[in-house]
């Protein structure tokens, strides 16, 4: 029998390769990975992180199997401080691994209220080193009662890890790395960093020149409601759904950038364009969404601003007018967008 799973182990290793090798995007590369490692381990749930660029922080991109009460797959902030990254030496031959059991003497306290607040036993990780510099982790657990990994489960994960860790090198001559920064790992739609990066180069206006900014912020009313009834798949999907009516409605706009900036909330930033196709596009996007699905219905707010050079005008200024005409859409159920006074 224990033969049978180590060359079941070997195989998946092997599969994993074939698999790994293929051209994806980074996102469906990684998920696919930790799918394999959840499998394989026989884990209760597998995440990958990736460091973020303070150097002592881990940003989570995936989270796949039997989450936590506070977890979904694709999470928009979930990070974590990782101390024992801080004194890692890449250069040792040998890697690191660290593997702890709830409640046992020894384990850090901020490992043991992580499983605490997961509702799991165990836990292992690693870091992930992609060309020879520290990428992110890979974490695991199981259950409260289940088995504890041991020493074969280290091994996998240190081959399953030499592998990803090529994979990535080679993902990251094809799409770069930096794409996760500014793109939503749900949807494939820019993030609010991304979003706010357009909007600062759009509000320096050239001496003697005039330009007009429009963002339509838009909220899905039932997310939460969709996620207790139904799952957090059900209401990715939703998400997902929203997110391609979203880039079909405003496509012909090419002044148009379209972003999701918080788990229910998108917004479009226009740019030299009237603020008139906006509200409209709005309007006709979140009319169909009542027709669709009252329940899961969209609301949106429009503001717009007139910029000059010397204009004393914050990109925050328009985001907050069009959440507020949002939270006003929202409030009265309106089935078209609130458009506020222009700035």
């Amino acid at each position: 029998m224990r033969r049978e799973h180590d060359q079941g182990r070997i195989r998946s290793l092997a599969a994993l390769a074939r698999a790994l090798s293929r051209s994806e995007s980074l996102r469906h590369l990684l998920e696919h990975a930790a799918e394999e490692a959840l499998r394989t381990l026989r884990a209760a749930s597998v995440s990958v992180s990736r460091i973020e660029p303070d150097g002592v922080s881990v940003r989570t991109i995936v989270n796949v199997g039997d989450l936590g009460p506070d977890e979904v797959r694709w999470p928009d902030d979930e990070t974590y401080e990782m101390d024992e990254f801080a004194s890692l030496n890449l250069s040792a031959d040998e890697p690191v691994t660290w593997h702890w059991v709830r409640g046992e003497p020894g384990i850090p306290d901020c490992e043991q209220v992580l499983l605490e607040r997961l509702g799991k036993g165990s836990s292992l990780s690693a870091p992930l080193v992609v060309s020879g510099a520290l990428w992110g982790e890979v974490y695991a657990t199981r259950h409260i009662g289940a088995e504890t990994f041991d020493q074969d489960d280290i091994a996998y994960l240190e081959a399953f890890l030499a592998i990803l860790g090529g994979a990535l090198a080679r993902a990251d001559r094809e799409e770069t790395l930096a794409q996760l920064a500014y793109h939503d790992p749900l949807t494939g739609l820019l993030n609010r960093r991304a979003i706010d990066d357009h909007a600062r180069v759009a509000f320096e206006v050239p001496p003697g020149m005039r330009r007009e900014v429009g963002v339509v912020a838009l909220d899905i009313n039932g997310l939460k409601q969709t996620n207790d009834r139904l799952g957090h798949q059900a209401g990715d999907e939703l998400i997902q759904r929203v997110a391609g009516e979203l880039v079909r409605s405003f496509a012909d706009l090419k002044a148009c950038v379209v972003g999701r900036v918080g788990g229910d909330e998108f917004t479009v930033l226009s740019v030299d364009l009237s603020t008139d196709p906006l509200v409209e596009l709005a309007d006709q996007l979140i009319a169909r969404s009542w027709e669709t699905d009252p329940t899961t219905a969209l609301s949106g707010g429009v503001a717009s601003a007139v910029l000059t050079e010397d204009k004393d005008l914050t990109p925050s200024e328009v985001f907050v007018a069009a959440d507020r005409a949002l939270y006003v859409a929202k409030r009265e159920r309106r089935r078209t967008a609130v458009v506020a006074d222009p700035l």
